[in-house]
Formats: C-alpha cells, structure tokens, sequence
C-alpha cells in the first residue's frame, strides 16, 4: 500500500490501515518532506499559530473521543476545549505512527495498469503497488491572476520555509486575503517585529471567533429537499432563533454532506455564489487567544483590514505601489495569503496536474476537487487509485477538517477490502 503524501490526510490514513489490518497491510509514504505527519498545517514552529478547533474534537481515533487532550496533556496544560499549538498536533500524528517506510520523492506519475499502479518518482527510480491512497491536502494559495510578480518582494508562498524572514522590517506589508492564512502571517510578521501590516480582500471579512465555550446544542431540522432558496431562507429563520451564525454553523455540520448531496449541481454553484465566504469565515473562525491578539493589533493601528481588494500594482526600486480601493500606499513586500484551493483546475500540485491533463481522474463537481465514488475511490482505474482528505470536496463538501478527513480515514480499510473482494469475486 502506497500513500503519496505525508500531512495529517495521509498519516490518518495508515494509521486506521495498520490499526485495522496489521497483519494485511505494509505501508510505504512518498512524501518529499523529512517528516511525515506535519504538512503545511502542522509544520509550522510558531507557537502563536493555533488550532482553531478544540483539542476534545481531535482525536485521531473516532472511538477515543479524548485520545489527543490525554496524549498533550503530557507535554502541556490540556483540556477538551483547549486550543493548543498546531505543531503539537503534528508531534501527536508523527508519535502514532511509528516506524513506517518513507521515499522522499515527489510522485511524478501515478499510471494505473491492469491493477496495479506504477509510480514514476522524481529521484528516477519506480515503484509498483496494488493500491495508491492519494492524500494531497490542499493545494497550497496561487496568486491572483493581475498579481503574479517575479519580484521577491511578491512572496508567492506564505509556507514555503524562510518566506516570512525575506520581508524587510520597518517597511509596511500587504496581505493578499483575509482569511485564516492572513491571520497566521500577520501574527508571525507582529512576531517578528512588523507594526504596519494591511490585508485587503474583496470584501474584507475576517475570520470570526469560536466562543469561550462551545455554543450549546441547536436542535435543527433542515430542509429535506434544499434549494439554495430554501437553505438560506431555513438558515436565517434557525440563526434569529439561535442568536448566533456560528451556533448555527456547528449545529449544521453533522447535516453538510447530506444537503450537499441533495442538491444538484446549479444549486450548489448558486449557494456558493451567494454564500461561499460569509460560511468560511463562519465555519473556519480562529481561537478566541488568536482573535483577542488580531484585535489588539488593529486597536493599535499595527493592522487594518482594507476592503476592495488591490486595483493596480507596480514595482520600483523604492517598493510595491499598490492601488487599493480607497487609497494608494507603498509596500516593502505582498503576500499572498488567499489560502488553499479546491478547485483543481489551478492546482499547482504537478502530479494532480499530470492526472488531469492525462485523463486518469476528473475534477469533481464544480471543478471542486477530483471525482470520486461514495468510498473515495477514483473512477475507471481498477480501484486502484482512492483519494483522502479535502480534494474530496466536490462530493463531500465538508471535508477540509480532521474530524471529516478522520471519518474518511477509517473508512478506508473496509472500502479497500470490500472492492478487492468484489473484484476477486
């Protein structure tokens, strides 16, 4: 068993497949990174980068609700409604893993053949193997289509190691979004000594805050048959009742996919079109330690928020002249901070490009993500290939946090076991 990728997606994915089949399954991870279970989101090493969701929901095992807060509780004060250090989370996949054979290589292609995938690796060398669990997280941001500079001062990549530490101090800094990939940057930049920091945005939302406690259960029924219409009209009769988007949201989760799945295709692009960031930043919101610091900065005038996105950009020896929509300023570096992206059609991860362009997988709905089965599995390619993780979006619109991934993870090994059967049979 092959797994291409070493983040959260992938490491939950052997795990459930050596706890559920030790004596069936050998694993071997392709992963280009030196550690495995860290990816971008738990890579980080700044303390200030945090979970935004409570320890208590982390668990890598669905029957140990408390298998993460027990397991931090040795390295720091922990609870179930903690929010700890994202690092931490990475030290907690990496320490159940074990020792588990690791390439690291990028995967170049992955061709399935009369039921087997053979694997072309960047090092020159080829692997074969029965089954590929694809877990690729997300693909990392690409700049906006006006705002691809060759400049340095254009830090195209947030994430990619020493970023940050080429921004000049002393000069101001533009963030490109204002979602959760912004906060982190602004607080790492505020970390490192940087007091003039503007993120602007279409529409300049930023992320909202989990309360100090968790909201209490809504007891809701939504529509059967949704409509974009009658989801919005049902969502904002259950948040006057509620008091709160973000109660709503959370009690709305366990249902997402399902109202997802019922609507069709014009549906979903037309909630998306009307609703798409107004939910994120509803449902992806920030520790209320993150929120409260955010705040201070922009009390303090050491971050603004500028609505209305960048007009025009041009670069000289003195910075980046950037026209926002109310006001023109000088910049020493942009950064791109428009997050990840689902939409595979400007995926900048070369092997999913390599897929597509040779029509081994598809997009899925909506371009979002790739198309799979109910189980994750990639059509028209023996079974052989499955996908874990956020690129399952188009199907499973709920599928870009750990306790979703982890769901699709322990399912994986009776899916991979049912299909080899049935193929056998």
């Amino acid at each position: 068993m092959v797994i291409v990728g070493g983040g959260a997606s992938g490491v939950l994915s052997a795990l459930h497949l050596l706890w559920a089949t030790p004596e069936r399954v050998r694993v071997v991870f392709i992963e280009p990174r030196g550690e495995l279970g860290y990816g971008i989101a738990y890579g980080t090493s700044d303390p200030g980068h945090l979970l935004n969701v409570r320890a208590g929901c982390l668990s890598a095992r669905p029957d140990q609700p408390g298998h993460f807060t027990q397991w931090a509780r040795q390295h720091t004060a922990a609870h179930g409604e903690s929010f700890l250090p994202r690092s931490l989370y990475g030290n907690y996949l990496r320490s159940l893993l074990g020792p588990v054979e690791h390439i690291r290589a990028h995967v170049r292609h992955a061709i399935p053949v009369g039921g087997r995938v053979q694997i072309v690796l960047s090092n020159g060398t080829h692997r074969s193997a029965d089954r590929v669990v694809l877990a690729p997280g997300s693909s990392p941001p690409q700049w906006p289509a006006p705002l691809r500079g060759a400049d340095r001062r254009w830090i195209g990549d947030p994430w990619r190691p020493g970023a940050l530490s080429e921004v000049t101090p002393g000069k101001p800094v533009l963030l490109v979004g204002t979602g959760l990939t912004a906060v982190d940057v602004a607080l790492s930049l505020h970390a490192a000594g940087h007091r003039q920091v503007v993120a602007t945005s279409r529409r300049g939302l930023l992320p909202s805050s989990h309360p100090e406690q968790p909201h209490p259960p809504l007891r809701l029924v939504p529509p059967r048959h949704p409509t974009a219409r009658s989801l919005l009209a049902w969502a904002r009769e259950a948040r006057a009742e509620a008091g709160d988007w973000g109660a709503v949201v959370e009690a709305l989760r366990p249902h997402t996919d399902n109202l997802w799945g019922a609507m069709t295709t014009t549906e979903r692009a037309r909630l998306l079109r009307h609703i798409h960031r107004r939910w994120e930043i509803h449902r992806h919101r920030m520790a209320p330690p993150v929120a409260d610091r955010i705040d201070a900065m922009r009390e303090l005038g050491e971050l603004s928020i500028a609505p209305g996105g960048i007009r025009s950009a041009k670069t000289d020896r003195r910075g980046i002249h950037v026209e926002l929509a109310d006001r023109r300023l000088r910049f020493g570096a942009v950064i791109n901070c428009t997050g990840p992206t689902a939409d595979v059609r400007h995926s900048t991860n070369p092997l999913i490009q390599r897929l597509l362009d040779h029509r081994i997988v598809r997009p899925g709905p909506l371009a979002l993500g790739l198309d799979t089965d109910a189980d994750g599995c990639l059509p028209d390619t023996d079974s052989a290939l499955w996908l874990v993780g956020p690129l399952r979006r188009g199907h499973r619109w709920e599928t870009t946090a750990i306790p979703e991934i982890r769901t699709q993870a322990a399912a994986l090994p009776h899916s991979l076991w049912q299909q080899r059967s049935t193929i056998g049979a």
